[in-house]
């Protein structure tokens, strides 16, 4: 397994504790499934403490046993290639976040972080991932993942040849032309570096086919459309989409725990008749503030929602260290307060913004919306729709972006919304707060069974079905 960061983290007190996101939670599966290490990178400097003794270190946690290897490039070079390539640049590209008539712009310090951050750290992983796998007496299976470490695998392929490889992109996949944002030599270096897996995997099918697309027309590889499979150096490499899905056991069993049944009565008591409510990290592709003036305009058009209908916004900070992130955390809060300050009386709070982590009170709202908004300008894929589909008890209704990944799968049964139309965001709200109950309880149940059905197990499953196929050819 090999990501940027370890699935366990040390604490301030030196005791790991388990890493956030689904991503975390998935590859953790996998590494259960398989029994392989971990190559992670050293991000602290409680992680460059550990990994200076060279060894792997065996971490137990929740009953989990893992051992982590670590590369270890230094603060300088791993800023370079986390702050100024991974984020925002590509993540920036791959949302379609760029604002082009002004940003970016690729200069030296872009160039320079290139060189010496992105391509030296990525080499970094392809020697420590060779050297632990040398150690393995059977033929490697190495999964890398996502946008962190596009250029590992070209680096690992030359130095295992025979090894099983492949890449999971997590994050949605844009139009080749978008991806010309990137001079040639950088961008062409990413999608070599991913046709040296064996498998290049995606959330979606619309992603899947993105990727095939930009090898035709950005670098005129052969392609085929129906096959999904990439010829290039004499190699080929397949191209699929695996949707991925959460831990159905795990969330039902906290949603059902003490800690979070007190969150419930937290909530209850603070609640408005009708609660819409989203749960998302202060990322600028989530697209909170069109949210929140889609909600302003609910309250302009339907007066019969104000003093009845509170927008519950519960936001996690989102990579603090990245200007743009610290400027849109502001203009949330900016955005929020004007609403407030429009249509407040008494004692509603038009809405009520919460800036935390904290996934109790998470999975209490979750458990009481009435409305889900996921308006995403783009997600990969986006498990809050999966996570609050499963275990609302309210029959909340889905109100979710075409363009989140989740559409896919999930979109016959919620409201679909354009997420740059605000206009059409605010008559979906108004659609899902006014539904009569017998079509709210039908969509809430399809979209559970749906869940239900393609839970992480599958997700796991289909990918080594695959990986086993592969091998056996």
């Amino acid at each position: 397994m090999v990501s940027n960061r370890a699935p366990f983290e040390p604490g301030p007190t030196g005791a790991f504790r388990r890493g956030a996101g689904g991503l975390v939670t998935a590859m953790l599966t996998v590494a259960e499934a398989t029994g392989a290490p971990w190559v992670a990178c050293a991000r602290s400097d409680a992680e460059r403490t550990l990994a200076k003794g060279k060894q792997p270190v065996a971490v137990r946690l929740d009953g989990e046993l893992l051992n982590i290897r670590y590369v270890r490039p230094s603060p300088s070079e791993y800023h370079k290639y986390y702050s100024v390539i991974s984020n925002p640049l590509l993540w920036f590209i791959q949302h379609y976040l760029w604002d082009l008539t002004h940003e970016p712009t690729i200069d030296d310090e872009v160039h320079d972080a290139w060189e010496h951050g992105y391509v030296r750290v990525n080499q970094l992983f392809a020697e420590e991932v060779a050297e632990v796998a040398k150690s393995s007496p059977n033929r490697p299976l190495i999964l890398t993942q996502d946008y962190q470490l596009y250029l590992a695998p070209a680096g690992i392929r030359e130095l295992l040849p025979d090894a099983a490889m492949q890449h999971f992109v997590h994050i949605p996949w844009p139009t080749p032309q978008y991806w010309k944002i990137l001079p040639q030599p950088m961008r062409d270096a990413i999608v070599h570096g991913l046709l040296a897996n064996d498998i290049v995997a995606f959330q979606s099918t619309i992603d899947a086919h993105n990727f095939l697309l930009t090898c035709e027309q950005n670098l005129g590889l052969a392609v085929d459309m129906r096959e999904r499979t990439v010829l290039s150096s004499g190699r080929v490499t397949w191209v699929r989409s695996y949707p991925i899905s959460i831990d159905i056991d795990a969330l039902e069993t906290l949603a059902e725990s003490r800690p979070v049944k007190r969150e419930e009565e937290t909530v209850a008591a603070a609640r408005a008749k009708q609660v819409i409510v989203r749960v998302d990290r202060t990322d600028p592709s989530k697209n909170i503030i069109r949210g929140f003036r889609a909600y302003d305009r609910l309250l302009a058009s339907h007066a019969e929602h104000r003093g009845k209908v509170q927008f519950w916004a519960f936001l996690q900070p989102s990579r603090q260290d990245v200007a743009e992130y610290r400027e849109y955390l502001r203009a949330i809060r900016r955005t929020a307060d004007a609403v407030n300050n429009r249509w407040r009386k008494d004692d509603w709070e038009p809405i009520r913004l919460e800036i935390g982590e904290n996934i109790r009170r998470a999975t209490a709202l979750y458990k009481t919306y009435d409305v889900l908004l996921i308006n995403s300008i783009y997600d990969g894929m986006n498990l809050v729709a999966k996570e609050g589909s499963l275990v609302n008890q309210r029959d909340g209704v889905l109100v979710l972006s075409e363009n989140a990944g989740a559409h896919e799968e999930l979109g016959e049964h919620a409201l679909t919304v354009n997420p740059f139309d605000v206009d059409d965001t605010a008559e979906a709200l108004h659609r899902a707060l006014t539904l009569p109950q017998a079509e709210r309880h039908r969509r809430a149940e399809a979209l559970r069974q749906i869940v239900r059905t393609n839970d992480l197990s599958r997700w796991v499953s289909l990918q080594l079905q695959d990986l086993r196929d592969l091998l056996r050819d």
